[in-house]
């Protein structure tokens, strides 16, 4: 009956205090996994093509449409990933201080690549 009542007590004490943890530690690998896929996006959407040849598409007016549209709407992702990245990274700021540049809006992919190792080994 002690046994119980000390295992009881002991577990009730302790329940609290591991499921805090985890959840902190669990928010914080979350953190880093969202900011590694924010710069893999800016990553990719830096990467993505430009021009697409005209023989791939055809001749249709939705053809020109598409080619018109292309660099455009790169951009426009571009952008938009960047944000994410950003804001991905001002909320993993709470858990760990990324090393990097926040006053320059567009980083070269060996800059991108160069964060993305910094937070897998940091992770």
């Amino acid at each position: 009956m002690g046994a119980a009542l000390v295992g009881g007590l002991s577990g009730g004490l302790l329940a609290p205090w591991a499921k805090a943890r985890f959840d902190r530690h669990h928010d914080r690998h979350q953190a880093f996994d969202r900011t590694i896929a924010a710069v893999n996006a800016v990553l990719y959407a830096y990467a993505a093509p430009t021009e697409v040849s005209r023989a791939e598409l055809g001749n249709s007016s939705y053809a020109q449409d598409f080619l018109d549209q292309l660099r455009p709407r790169r951009m426009e992702r571009f952008i938009d990933a960047t944000l994410a990245m950003r804001q991905a990274i001002a909320e993993l700021e709470a858990h760990h201080k990324v090393v990097w540049d926040p006053d320059r809006f567009q980083l070269a992919p060996e800059e991108l690549a160069r964060l993305i190792e910094q937070l897998k080994r940091a992770r």
